[in-house]
């Protein structure tokens, strides 16, 4: 028999929060909240795993999937989501999928990202943090990077409208010294400078500050012919799986060629890049390498790199005849302050093993350039200047990537690589899409309707 105390006091508070936790279970999708995450894991690629699985046993990059679909699940019933890189490890297929998802969401988003194009697709306000301070732009990323240099440049013309009158007014004051006119307007003018000068130090305080940009200088090596590899007929395929990676392709890499290599995970496009170097071998068909060819490949896990040496060390197996000042200047100009360069580099960021092995490609001899993931790791200074220093590049360049604003800046074709098949498709990653979906191409200068 229960207790009559049981049904004293104040049980007010106690039905109130079970009433919010029911209404907000409805809005989370109620009994049907296991179905849903289910959806989300398969769109994910977390579906080939057993549900029962302890999460400590998935990859790092699985447990970064799996804490953004505990975000995703029951999204409906929270009013504010918080996304930190929430594109990383996902392919182009599901970063697509998410930007479906959360534009269909009607809360407020606050989102840390790198990938310029995911945020293109989904912000209406982009707030960019520089040296302590914070800038608000209304639109999108291309919108924000409009408008910051329509400030800037606004920005520089007062700046310097102020810096010419301050001059002018000194010399004002200066040619009423030397004819000995020391009066009431000496004290005014020197008030007006005061005032000038606070003005100009307000001005250059919105200025954000300028960070030494990363410098390339990619040259190609003048010793290939035009048609640099070609495959006929190629067939590759690994025991186990039910599918070829390449199945009976003819595929040709010429001098100015831009290759992005497209498709989900698991297809295969760091294979292909293998295959293009032959360090793996075609099962049938033939691979045809131009003589002269040279190869400069970017991995993506950094290999070509000793992670026992530290930067200096290096530079100097690969460069031998440089100096030790020319290897210090180099490595300045990636970056690398004075205690990181007598660091190993197994004990640097992924980053800064990034700009090491970027720094690798550019003192290498190549003509053609194989990029694996070249923007991860890498902040958007540092991906705008590897993108400036790529469209001089006369070599030809194949990367497989998903950064779909770095192939937009880039590349001239995208290689669709889909169960054995490589689908050519001409222009950049943006080109690509609107043929698949049936669109007309855009004329130069024209945007796309977000």
């Amino acid at each position: 028999m229960i207790d009559p105390s049981f049904y004293e006091g104040n049980w007010q508070p106690v039905m109130e929060r079970y009433s919010e936790l029911q209404t907000m279970l409805g809005t989370s999708g109620g009994g049907n909240v296991a179905n849903i995450a289910k959806a989300i894991l398969e769109m994910l690629g977390l579906d080939q795993h057993p549900m029962e699985m302890k999460v400590n046993k998935l990859s790092g990059g699985e447990k970064a999937k799996l804490a953004l679909a505990r975000q995703l699940v029951g999204l409906a019933g929270v009013d504010v989501i918080f996304l930190d890189e929430p594109t990383n490890h996902l392919d182009i297929a599901t970063t697509e999928w998410l930007e479906e998802f959360i534009n269909e969401f009607v809360g407020a988003q606050l989102i840390v990202s790198h990938d310029r194009y995911f945020l293109d697709q989904v912000c209406t306000r982009i707030v960019e943090i520089d040296n302590l301070r914070n800038w608000n732009y209304k639109g999108n990323y291309s919108q924000f990077l409009k408008q910051k240099e329509e400030f800037l440049s606004a920005l520089d013309d007062r700046i310097k409208n102020v810096e010419k009158k301050i001059a002018h007014t000194q010399n004002a004051l200066r040619s009423m010294k030397s004819a000995n006119k020391y009066d009431k307007s000496i004290s005014a003018k020197h008030k007006m400078i005061e005032r000038m000068q606070q003005e100009l130090k307000a001005l250059m305080a919105r200025k954000p500050k300028q960070r030494k940009g990363l410098r390339f200088n990619l040259e190609a090596a003048d010793k290939s012919s035009n048609d640099i590899i070609q495959f006929l007929g190629a067939s590759k395929r690994f025991e186990g799986l039910k599918r070829p990676l390449l199945d009976n392709q003819d595929l040709e890499i010429s001098k100015g060629d831009r290759i992005g290599i497209v498709g989900g995970n698991g297809q295969g496009k760091t294979t292909l890049l293998k295959l293009i170097t032959g360090d793996e071998k075609i099962d049938s068909g033939s691979r045809d390498l131009a003589p002269g060819t040279i190869i400069g490949y970017y991995h993506q896990d950094h290999r070509t790199l000793d992670f026992k040496l530290n930067a200096v060390k290096q530079v100097e197996l690969l460069r031998p005849d440089m100096s030790y000042g020319e290897i210090r200047a180099a490595l300045g100009r990636f970056q690398f302050a004075k205690e990181q360069v007598d660091t190993p580099l197994g004990k640097l960021s992924g980053g800064e093993r990034a700009r090491i092995a970027l720094l690798k490609i550019l003192l290498e001899e190549n003509n053609l350039l194989l990029l694996d993931e070249p923007t991860n790791h890498l902040d958007m200074d540092a991906k705008e200047t590897l993108e400036e220093a790529l469209v001089d590049y006369d070599g030809a360049i194949v990367t497989v990537s998903h950064d779909r604003w770095f192939l937009d800046q880039i590349v001239n074709q995208i290689w669709e690589l889909q169960d054995g098949i490589v689908t050519k498709y001409y222009g950049n990653y943006t080109d690509y899409i609107r043929k698949k979906k049936g669109l007309p191409a855009l004329v130069d200068g024209e945007e796309p309707v977000q």
